[in-house]
């Protein structure tokens, strides 16, 4: 099937990715902008620094709203919380106006930080939302792949638009058009219909959710009198401690809801084995995060100081681009790639390794457009790895636990992000920044190495009871 096919096909997936189209081309019109100005306001002795504070500032939060946002996912509309979300996010986004009239950072780190604790509820609607408005199988592959070529094309079509405005024009227009594409986009999404879902009363939602617990033998039963009790203090009491009560008892929920997500992905060892090696991705790609703007920056001081307003913006804004452009050449070949005849797992793996050499060979490229290069052909073999694991985990996750699950893997490789982030950038002002992004690739190519590891234990294992077998590896 045909791109056009499955948007001509599929109204309601052809809804969701035009909204996709439309915000993401505005986040990238803004990240050109935003890195260049913590840049010029860092200062060049902390400019490692300044760019992991703010990717810090930018990924923490769907670390600590991963959770409520996977379970919000799962119990709600999940059209209505994509369009809270980009309502939210235009408000939020207006900000970065503020801080660059003030000259503040602090104030860049508040409202990325955030825009990204809103994205954490829009990510896992959207995710969540994919394999319900797309069941073919087929179709599922080239909506993922779609989905991945689209991101990477608003990656450069974003990246070069904003650093043309931002270079030639002004950063307040960048910021400006950034807040509109949300409300674009939140228009866009309105236009879905899914399937009415059954709403949960809380007490049911709690009991439920202890009597799994104990029919897994991890609970006893007196959770199930605890998880009662709460439901009648929030309902019993009134005024504010009414109020507090229901607080309390939904967070407990949600956290209570999301270990069982983390147990439902343990039970399958497929899915438990992705999330090990994606963690040690996020640790690799972290230190990638938080320095590419500041390679971009340094190389376009050395290519364009004589003849653009602002080097920095347009040497982040090529480097961008080029990662745009591999995305875009790469999402074709990995659904041509990903359905032959191989499995997912086996592709997965062979692309992880071959990511972490081209993060290793990138820090070593002398000039803004032999890095480019590398970067275009790093993101092309990207294209594959994460069409292939994206594609895996949805095929063995049930749809009742789809929220929880890619939550867990935002959670996840979010906090390994943000684990390694710091470190990068103050190992780059300390060391400089070659060193530090050859090591993050090595750490991605072990983590590649680390999946054919765990691969062939699965493989040799026993299989367990109850554990799903959706798909092979």
């Amino acid at each position: 099937m045909t791109y056009r096919q499955l948007l001509g096909g599929n109204a309601n997936f052809r809804h969701l990715w035009s909204g996709q189209v439309v915000s993401e081309i505005g986040d990238w019109l803004n990240h050109i902008a935003v890195f260049a100005l913590a840049l010029e306001l860092a200062g060049t002795a902390y400019q490692g620094r300044a760019i992991a504070v703010y990717a810090i500032a930018r990924h923490l939060p769907l670390f600590l709203f991963g959770p409520i946002a996977g379970v919000v996912v799962d119990r709600t509309d999940r059209r209505r919380v994509m369009i809270a979300a980009d309502v939210v996010r235009a408000v939020l986004a207006a900000g970065f106006l503020f801080a660059q009239k003030f000259s503040s950072l602090p104030l860049i780190y508040a409202v990325g930080a955030s825009l990204f604790a809103v994205s954490a509820f829009f990510n896992a609607a959207k995710r969540a939302t994919i394999p319900v408005i797309v069941t073919d199988p087929e179709e599922l592959l080239g909506a993922n792949s779609l989905s991945a070529s689209t991101t990477a094309a608003t990656i450069a079509i974003g990246s070069a638009l904003g650093g043309l405005v931002a270079t030639f024009i002004s950063r307040d227009l960048v910021f400006i058009l950034n807040a509109a594409t949300f409300l674009a986009s939140a228009w866009m999404i309105s236009r879905i219909r899914l399937p009415r879902r059954q709403g949960v009363g809380i007490e049911t939602e709690l009991v439920e959710i202890a009597a799994i617990e104990t029919s897994h033998g991890q609970v006893a039963s007196s959770q199930v009198q605890v998880a009662s009790s709460q439901v009648q203090v929030a309902s019993s009491s009134g005024g504010v401690n009414s109020s507090h009560s229901r607080v309390v008892a939904g967070l407990r929920r949600a956290l209570f809801e999301f270990r069982e997500g983390l147990r439902y992905v343990r039970r399958d060892g497929v899915l438990a084995a992705v999330f090990i090696v994606a963690a040690g991705w996020g640790l690799g790609n972290g230190v990638a995060r938080a320095l590419y703007s500041v390679f971009g920056a340094r190389l376009g001081e050395l290519t364009a100081s004589g003849w653009a307003a602002r080097p920095r913006d347009f040497g982040i804004s090529v480097l961008f681009v080029a990662m745009g452009a591999g995305g875009v050449l790469g999402a074709p070949l990995a659904r041509r790639v990903n359905a032959s005849g191989d499995s997912l797992g086996a592709r997965m793996g062979r692309s992880l390794m071959l990511d972490g050499c081209g993060l290793a060979l990138f820090a070593v490229m002398p000039n803004l457009w032999t890095a480019s290069l590398v970067l275009i052909a790093r993101e092309m073999n990207f294209a594959i790895w994460w069409t292939a694991q994206q594609t895996l985990v949805m095929r063995r996750t049930d749809n009742a636990y789809a929220g929880r699950v890619f939550a867990s893997y935002e959670t996840l490789t979010t906090l390994m992000m943000v684990s390694s982030m710091y470190a990068a950038g103050a190992g780059a002002d300390a060391f400089g920044i070659r060193p530090v992004a050859a090591a993050g690739g090595f750490v991605i190519a072990f983590s590649g190495l680390l999946w054919f590891l765990l691969r062939r234990k699965k493989t040799h294992a026993p299989a367990a009871t109850d554990a799903p077998t959706h798909l092979s590896i």
